[in-house]
């Protein structure tokens, strides 16, 4: 009987045990991993327990401002999948010298506007942004990343991108997709970009220096760039008549304009290149951009550049 009642006073004490564990929300998992259970996150102790990743934000605040001190530990990473499927997070703004963004942190995170880090991250996972289709820019500048990972921008809405000094390679999709994307930096360091790191992101051009890798794969892929060394010196694309970095139907009412007022006063101050094979700008120009358009074939190349338009 005794034996009984000391065994069953150990399991009262290992219960207690236990519920004081599960009061401060603390769970050690089979893989040895410390969680914590910590208002709005979860989190996990990295780097030996001296510093926080967050596993899992579960609040609901669409403006978030994450924590830069837990406990007395930094909050250094955004864990992966952290963010994943958010739909109402707009805003994430970290003060903390965050080190890492996690594979897929932000994935499919529709709603989310802006992204900000005042301090250097190092590492950007595979897909991290992928699927934001709200996100506009993400302040890479003063990063200290070297590689742009796999998918890390794919299908999302950003629109400008500018690429530290650290970076030496863009990897496959890393921008894919990217419908909205206009203008991005890619400073010398770049030297290895994977043929469809800007895969279907059509409205694309590249910032870049004379020579540089950047500069020769703009070349290779038919991508338009400025050279940053030499502002006057653009590759335009083919049939775009305003210089806006895409050839849309707006070239063609540009055009269809532009012989407009020349037939009512050709007076030269409209200045134009073309090199199409015409002596002139003429309908034929407008009519081989809208088969361009409708994806049906074209007689010849076309490449016109509109140097003053109409105001």
């Amino acid at each position: 009987m005794k034996k009984i009642l000391a065994i069953l006073l150990v399991i009262l004490i290992l219960s207690c045990s236990l519920m004081t564990v599960s009061a401060v929300s603390i769970d050690i998992t089979d893989t040895g991993k410390t969680v914590v259970d910590y208002g709005d996150w979860i989190l996990e102790k990295i780097n030996s327990g001296t510093q926080w990743e967050l596993d899992e934000y579960k609040g609901a605040d669409t403006e978030v401002d994450v924590p830069r001190i837990i406990d007395n530990k930094l909050v250094v990473s955004f864990g992966n999948y952290c963010f994943a499927n958010n739909s109402s997070v707009k805003s994430v703004i970290t003060s903390s010298p965050l080190w890492t963004i996690g594979e897929y942190a932000f994935i499919d995170c529709t709603a989310l506007e802006k992204f900000e880090c005042n301090y250097g991250m190092n590492t950007i996972g595979i897909g991290a942004f992928s699927g934001t289709s709200s996100l506009k820019e993400v302040n890479l500048e003063d990063s200290i990343i070297t590689v742009v990972n796999p998918y890390t921008f794919l299908n999302s809405g950003i629109e400008h991108v500018e690429l530290p000094e650290t970076c030496t390679e863009i990897m496959k999709d890393a921008f894919a997709q990217c419908h909205e994307l206009t203008s991005i930096f890619i400073p010398d360091s770049v030297t290895t970009i994977h043929e469809d790191a800007f895969r279907q992101s059509d409205n694309v051009v590249i910032y870049c220096n004379t020579d540089s890798y950047a500069h020769e794969f703009a070349e290779a892929k038919s991508i338009p760039y400025i050279l940053l060394d030499s502002p006057n010196t653009v590759r335009f694309l083919l049939g775009d008549a305003d210089n806006d970095g895409v050839v849309s139907i707006s070239d063609v009412t540009l055009i269809q304009r532009v012989l407009s007022e020349l037939e009512q006063d050709d007076d030269g101050m409209i200045e134009l290149r073309v090199t199409n094979g015409e002596e002139k700008l003429n309908i034929f120009n407008a009519t081989e951009i809208q088969r361009y358009l409708a994806r049906l074939p074209i007689e010849r190349t076309i490449d016109i550049l509109i140097i003053k338009s109409l105001v």
